[in-house]
């Protein structure tokens, strides 16, 4: 028999489909209420969960939380250095994710799950220019405005089923649709999963705002229209209407505003992935999402490999010495071979000042920001591609054939200015001396590295680094 009605619905999500979360979250939402709740109260509710323990001491350790990557190591220190508000939104966001996305999720809940995070991120912005001290709130607030349909294309079964055919066949809308075949809104489901697990007062007012809404509950809304419009692309008539209702809202220009929910954008890419819910990633409008957009709408050509023209750049890089080449020259060499040579998409090199790496030089489709962006830790308590490279000594071929084991080098930083793809890094030396890494991958379009691009990629900087010590052997006689 076919579930209907709202009362129905809720009772399916919140006690049969759901029933741990619903307990866990009305426990935590009760302690973290709570003026006298201290932080052993807390963590023993975190500890009951070995996964969900492991989950927040993750993210506790990322950029989002930790910028100064001192080491996290309890609960009760997250807890202290994070507070109660934080440590909450990460088990909630956590939890929820590990609920609903499960092994094969739907493509409506990827999309609807790559809104809410999308939209959490960019009303943390906006209301950070209002009132800072809100803004774990109304991240949560805007995490959850769709969690009726979140849950229910996770959970929903033969009926979800239904709804998808019947809004695959374009006949009906959302809303009639779901009347249709729920017999209520998703939007009214949400309301009652929120005053039952007591998700907040903000979420429930953003979902039926009065006529005189909070900063909060404004914020709230802007970022969930935002991230509905955002999705048809930032230059269609709906983005721009937000971002002007946005930069009415904070007192920014139109331009600084677009600016902002840009690099919300790619915040948000990075904060899913933060948060383990990497199948949605490639759904937020992130700049490196529409550059692959854009490559693909102009025809952009995948790169091939020119053996003939790989050996005419290394004959000349091993006359280097003898044409009194400067560095720099045998750099923009190296990469010109690595791009035009091998068919490598991206490629650059990035010098090691101090604790960093910072691009100097960068050639391919999608690194028009890498010079600015291009910046990355490199300090004893990293542990990414780059400090990876330096400390092997010799290239390296990351993620090769879709191994896992590596994918924990991949930072929020480095993901949202790079991507995730497999690629190529090796660190360059002179004198005993690390003094730049090289990086380079196929994107988007360059297809599948092979191990000929890696034997070249090999050959090149095998090559580069025998004319950097031929050249300083030379200065010196």
């Amino acid at each position: 028999m076919a579930i209907t009605g709202l009362s129905a619905w809720v009772e399916k999500l919140s006690k049969r489909e759901m029933p741990v979360l619903a307990t866990i979250v009305q426990e935590l939402n009760k302690l973290t209420g709570s003026d006298d709740t201290e932080v052993n109260q807390l963590a023993d509710v975190i500890l009951k969960d070995a996964n969900l323990t492991s989950q927040v001491l993750r993210i506790a350790n990322s950029v989002h939380y930790n910028p100064s990557s001192y080491p996290i190591n309890t609960v009760s220190r997250a807890i202290v250095l994070i507070g109660f508000s934080g440590v909450k939104v990460i088990c909630l966001s956590v939890m929820i994710i590990d609920t609903l996305l499960g092994k094969e999720p739907r493509e409506h809940l990827l999309q609807q799950m790559a809104q809410a995070f999308h939209a959490a991120v960019q009303a943390k912005r906006i209301v950070r220019k209002t009132n800072d001290a809100v803004q774990e709130e109304v991240f949560i607030a805007a995490l959850l405005y769709h969690l009726g349909e979140m849950s229910f294309w996770a959970c929903g079964g033969k009926s979800a089923d239904e709804l998808g055919t019947l809004l695959q066949s374009g006949k009906v809308d959302l809303r009639e649709a779901t009347e249709q075949v729920l017999g209520c809104s998703f939007k009214a489901i949400t309301r009652s999963l929120a005053k039952i697990w007591k998700l907040g007062e903000t979420l429930e007012q953003s979902l039926y705002p009065g006529d005189k809404p909070s900063p909060k509950v404004v914020a709230v809304c802007l970022a969930e229209q935002l991230s509905r419009a955002a999705s048809l692309g930032w230059e269609s008539p709906e983005a721009r209407d937000v971002i002007k209702k946005i930069s009415r809202f904070t007192g920014q220009s139109i331009p600084d505003t677009q600016k902002s929910v840009l690099d919300g954008a790619d915040e948000a890419a990075s904060v899913a992935l933060t948060y383990g819910a990497a199948k949605v990633c490639h759904l937020i409008p992130s700049r490196q999402q529409n550059e692959a957009q854009l490559m693909e709408a102009a025809g952009a050509k995948a790169l091939t490999s020119n053996p003939e023209l790989q050996l005419s750049i290394l004959r000349e890089l091993s006359n280097a010495t003898l044409e009194k080449l400067d560095v720099n020259a045998i750099f923009q060499m190296v990469l010109e071979g690595l791009h035009r040579g091998i068919g490598l998409e991206r490629v650059a090199l990035a010098f090691i000042q101090k604790d960093q790496v910072a691009a100097k030089y960068v050639l391919g489709e999608g690194t028009d920001t890498w010079r600015e962006q291009f910046c990355f830790s490199i300090s004893a308590q990293e542990d990414n591609i780059f400090t990876h490279a330096i400390r092997m000594k010799e290239p390296q071929w990351l993620l090769k054939g879709g191994r896992k084991d590596e994918q924990y080098l991949y930072s929020p930083d480095i993901v949202r200015v790079l991507g995730k793809s497999p690629a190529f890094t090796s660190v360059v030396t002179l004198g005993g001396r690390n003094i730049a890494v090289f990086y380079a991958d196929r994107w988007k379009l360059g297809g599948a590295l092979e191990d000929e691009h890696f034997q070249s990629f090999r050959h090149f900087i095998m090559q580069a680094q025998m004319s950097l010590q031929m050249l300083a052997a030379s200065a010196k006689s």
